[in-house]
């Protein structure tokens, strides 16, 4: 319920109450088109616009706080967790609007305010609708004992319906809406798999656990995911490696278009992978692991004293005063590491756990980023400067260690999404694992 109550806070307090604007131009004077285009960079933005009746210097001083917002400078998120190694470029909203009222370019600037990606739009349209839900009161809590499955019936049945409903308007309502009936369950099924359940279309405790979550919470999740997206560069590289730790998912772009997802293992609670930008500059094939020393500490050495043969077994040496396990089937970097300007000392590399996949959850890593396909993500990569296909599988084959620098680096972008917009514009919500939306979401109440 602390973690409710706390992104409620966000939702209740989610009116743009950033830095205090500055004062209006003297001579302000806004145009029927300048009005028209402020309105419209709100409703981008998800927000509902100034009325008609409010006066030029309110309109103004509501879009400052507007941009400050969607720029992404209401905060620092270093400052509110090193390891939110993102933020936007500096600017300056008020002199930037001021300076395009000044040269009658308020227009294209306000166009500009948000970020242009589908999906930020996507999510901005999703927080009016939540927005509208939670004014109307929100959703009720189904009952805690509720399970139901195919074929039941009872006034249960009924609150599940328009619980869906408050979400997804869904078929017609039917001639017996207190029957489970497969078109309820197919809509169950929908909303399960868009949440990151298992869609087996039987309402049990998972399922009504996150049925009951309150709309003001999913509401702040939105937020959340609006505030982390002005994070990030305004464009984004082309041809990029996404990692998402949010769903523990990855995806290879070319040319802005994706060619290829894969599951990830991310950082476990006690250890989130970091959000930032890097690239990966070199393949390196057959690799050792260098055993951080806390692991070595806390994980290696006590199984050792256990198990006095754990270390040959396993392929594990002193080197320099430190554990290095030497490249093989046991290594825990597996057959690949993809090497990255990394400032928190986390990897991205291949694992021999390759049935942990399988698993839904799957933040289990000391924070580095294990990737599901690692060789088809290595002959991606290689492929372009001829160190793929039959070369690629031969250099493996021969077991030694060797690094192969990129020609051209790949951008890296670690992002942590808990909300996910559906091609239909259905959205989903997944777990807030690391506890990330509450934090940011106190933050942002608070402006």
């Amino acid at each position: 319920m602390k973690l409710h109550a706390v992104l409620a806070a966000l939702a209740l307090a989610s009116g743009l109450t950033a830095a205090a604007a500055a004062a209006p131009p003297p001579d302000l004077a806004l145009s029927a088109a300048d009005r028209a285009a402020l309105s419209a960079a709100f409703e981008r933005a998800g927000r509902t616009p100034p009325g008609p009746e409010a006066s030029d210097a309110q309109v103004w001083e509501a879009t400052e706080r507007l941009a400050q917002a969607e720029l992404g400078l209401r905060l620092r998120p270093a400052d509110l967790d090193p390891l939110w190694a993102q933020a936007p470029a500096a600017r300056s909203p008020q002199r930037e609007m001021a300076s395009a009222y000044a040269s009658g370019g308020l227009a294209a600037w306000a166009a500009n305010l948000s970020p242009e990606a589908e999906v930020y739009a996507a999510l901005a349209r999703a927080r009016l609708r939540y927005a509208a839900i939670v004014d109307s009161g929100g959703w009720p809590d189904l009952p805690s004992d509720l399970r139901l499955r195919l074929g039941r019936a009872g006034p249960g049945v009924l609150a599940l319906r328009q619980r869906l409903a408050a979400e997804d308007a869904g078929p017609p309502g039917p001639d017996q809406p207190e029957v489970f009936d497969r078109p309820l369950k197919q809509s169950l099924v929908a909303w399960q798999a868009r949440n990151g359940l298992e869609a087996d279309g039987v309402l049990g405790p998972a399922t009504l656990a996150r049925l009951n979550v309150p709309a003001a919470t999913r509401l702040a999740q939105v937020e959340a995911n609006l505030e982390r997206w002005r994070w990030l560069p305004r464009t984004l590289p082309a041809d990029r490696l996404e990692i998402d730790t949010g769903g523990a998912e990855g995806a290879l772009y070319r040319e802005g278009r994706r060619v290829r997802t894969f599951r990830v293992i991310v950082g476990a609670v006690r250890d989130p992978t970091p959000l930032f930008l890097s690239e990966i500059n070199g393949v390196v094939l057959n690799p050792p692991w260098n055993v951080p020393d806390r692991i070595a500490r806390e994980e290696i050495l006590p199984k050792a004293a256990l198990d006095p043969g754990y270390l040959e077994r396993n392929g594990f040496v002193q080197l320099d005063g430190r554990l290095q396990q030497a490249p093989g089937p046991r290594s825990a970097l597996g057959l690949v590491k993809f090497d990255l300007v990394s400032p928190f000392g986390v990897f991205l590399h291949d694992t021999p756990g390759r049935e942990a996949f399988r698993l839904r959850e799957r933040h289990l890593s000391h924070g580095c980023m294990r990737v599901e396909q690692p060789l088809a993500l290595a002959d991606l990569l290689l492929a372009p400067q001829g160190r793929g296909g039959s070369r690629l599988a031969a250099d493996l084959a021969a077991g030694r260690t060797q690094r192969i620098a990129l020609s051209r680096p790949l951008a890296l972008v670690v992002v942590h999404w808990t909300v996910r917009v559906a091609p239909d514009g259905q959205v989903g919500f997944l777990d807030d694992v690391y506890g990330w939306d509450a934090r940011l979401a106190l933050a942002l109440s608070g402006m």
